[in-house]
């Protein structure tokens, strides 16, 4: 599925290309991790055993993960990418989930200077399931790239991706999210939505959700929301004696609460909120 390759090389690429002036077709590995090793992982769940993994990833580098949830297994995956905002970042994920197996994914990008990452979710068997979550937060002059694929092979397939984010500042967000239904897929459900919150007029954002159909009896719905933050939750919040640097914390921390409650551990839930509040206090001072 994925393979590493050079910097010059394509590191992440959307799966069917779109006009090149978009800019949004590939994407090459950060300079700084040109030529380094990367950190590799496997996680096997077996025929109907469960499994719960969390990954932390706090420093520059990359990391590389295979997964496959054999028939009946259970995996709950939790990435949460923090490195220091100096520093660079790339990650993916190839998880393969087989017959009425399932997966819930949880993904948290609030760290790195840059950050690439991707995955590959390939619903394998008949009525293999997933459930996906992802929030990020970007801020200062820092760029994230994210892509992602659910892949539908089996028969009667489920798959659901929400990812929230907001972006503050002069920061840069790519993000491609597929659905791809082969053939022999039938009855197969797809869902993926985006909801981008903008924080500032100096952001960019580029979002790219696609579905692709080999098979005619789907169902697939994908969706973008693309908005600034709600003015009058601010005014109330502001009006009850709360700075402004603290009505948006309060305001993004409430969109990202349903992803960041998925996440296991409570200390890693308040090293997230700690980390957004002290960013976005950063860039009102």
């Amino acid at each position: 599925m994925f393979e590493h390759t050079a910097a010059e090389e394509v590191y992440s690429a959307i799966p069917v290309p779109t006009w090149r002036w978009t800019g949004v077709n590939k994407k090459a590995i950060p300079k700084k991790l040109a030529g380094q090793e990367a950190q590799t992982a496997e996680i096997h769940v077996k025929s109907g055993e469960s499994m719960e993994v969390v990954l932390r990833y706090r420093e520059q580098g990359i990391g590389a993960v295979k997964a496959v949830v054999e028939t009946g297994g259970k995996l709950d995956l939790s990435v949460v990418q923090i490195a220091p905002h100096d520093k660079e970042r790339a990650s993916s994920l190839e998880i393969e989930v087989a017959k009425d197996a399932e997966l819930r994914l949880t993904i948290v990008e609030a760290g790195a200077k840059e950050s690439v990452s991707k995955f590959i979710v390939d619903l394998a068997g008949d009525r293999a399931k997933a459930d996906i979550a992802s929030v990020y937060f970007v801020d200062g002059k820092r760029r994230l790239d994210l892509n992602y694929l659910v892949r539908h092979r089996g028969k009667e397939t489920d798959a659901s991706m929400y990812i929230d984010g907001a972006l503050l500042d002069e920061a840069e967000k790519t993000f491609r999210g597929t659905l791809d239904f082969v053939r022999g897929s039938s009855s197969s459900v797809g869902r993926e939505k985006e909801t981008v919150m903008l924080l500032s007029p100096k952001v960019r954002n580029r979002s790219v959700p696609l579905m692709l159909s080999g098979e005619g009896d789907v169902d697939g719905q994908h969706a973008v929301s693309i908005g600034k933050m709600d003015e009058a939750k601010l005014f109330y919040l502001m009006s009850r004696g709360l700075d402004l640097a603290e009505a948006r914390r309060l305001v993004v921390e409430a969109s990202f609460l349903p992803v960041l409650d998925r996440l296991p551990e409570e200390s890693l839930r308040e090293e997230i909120r700690s980390y957004v509040k002290r960013r976005i206090g950063d860039a009102a001072n």
